[in-house]
């Protein structure tokens, strides 16, 4: 029989304390906000879809996006809420013409001011230009549905909670869900993370536009699925990675003739900080 010496006893000892504080490790996952401060994201997407019309034809296109994301803490409020305003520009590919098959590269920017939550939850989008109206109504749901909100509890790893939406349609009443689970703590790109597991449904209507002389209405079911790491000590996203296969339904009226159409879209989303820093300017 192998004898267990002091020195070896006191190293397996040492070993299983550590084993014992790293699973009983939690955190509290809060946003922490400082006016001025500046956070550089790169978002890259791939996307493939196919679009089925009403005469049956079918259309396959895939594509790469790549954009820009800035976000700037403007203010922070008694209530340790902050409004962040949000700048993203990338360049997409725009029909010429409505029944044009040439299509032309086309800078785009948008800039909004989101009123955020120490636990992520967003009360207010606002937009500074566009977009508007139908537009801007689909990026509320969005944040509504799709980011995710922190519990006020510690969480250990293998923790999970759930979100859920109602959703209120024209001629029904739906309820959106999505769970997290955080999966455990890493280092990421010089931080320490949590690990968040998201997996879940998004149900997102597309209203009319009365100001788009192409009237455009529907209904997108999202499924996703991702990984977001969390900088728990400083309070800020450094990556995430989402899985979305979306089952679009859309009505489409435009010089007095209306089409319905089906596209089922699978869009691949990487999303990295690059640079954290302070804005040379912090007012609207």
């Amino acid at each position: 029989m192998h004898k267990l010496t002091a020195t070896g006893a006191a190293f397996a000892c040492a070993i299983l304390l550590s084993a014992c504080d790293q699973a009983e490790k939690t955190v509290v996952l809060r946003y922490k906000f400082e006016k001025g401060v500046r956070l550089a994201y790169e978002q890259t997407s791939r996307r493939t879809s196919r679009l089925t019309q009403t005469d049956a034809s079918a259309k396959e296109t895939s594509a790469t996006f790549a954009a820009d994301v800035e976000h700037v803490v403007l203010r922070v409020l008694p209530d340790s809420s902050a409004e962040i305003q949000e700048v993203s520009s990338w360049t997409e590919q725009r029909e010429l013409t409505e029944d044009s098959t040439g299509r032309a590269p086309l800078e785009k920017r948008r800039t909004l001011v989101l009123l955020v939550q120490p636990d992520g939850k967003v009360r207010d989008v606002q937009s500074l230009g566009e977009p508007e109206g139908a537009g801007l109504r689909y990026i509320k749901n969005y944040y509504e549905q799709g980011i995710p909100v922190f519990p006020a509890r510690s969480l250990a790893a293998g923790d999970s909670w759930t979100q859920t939406t109602k959703v209120v349609l024209p001629e029904e009443e739906m309820e959106a869900s999505m769970t997290y689970r955080l999966r455990g703590l890493a280092r990421e790109a010089g931080y320490d993370c949590a690990v968040i597991e998201c997996d879940g449904e998004m149900i997102i209507p597309l209203e009319p536009d009365t100001k788009d002389s192409v009237e455009r209405s529907g209904l997108d079911r999202i499924r996703s699925k991702g990984t977001l790491h969390f900088a728990y000590t400083e309070g800020i996203v450094v990556m995430q990675t989402d899985k979305w296969i979306i089952d679009r339904e859309r009505r489409k009226t435009y010089a007095g003739k209306t089409e319905q159409y089906h596209e089922t879209v699978e869009l691949d989303i990487d999303f990295m900080l690059k640079e954290r820093g302070k804005s040379q300017e912090t007012s609207l």
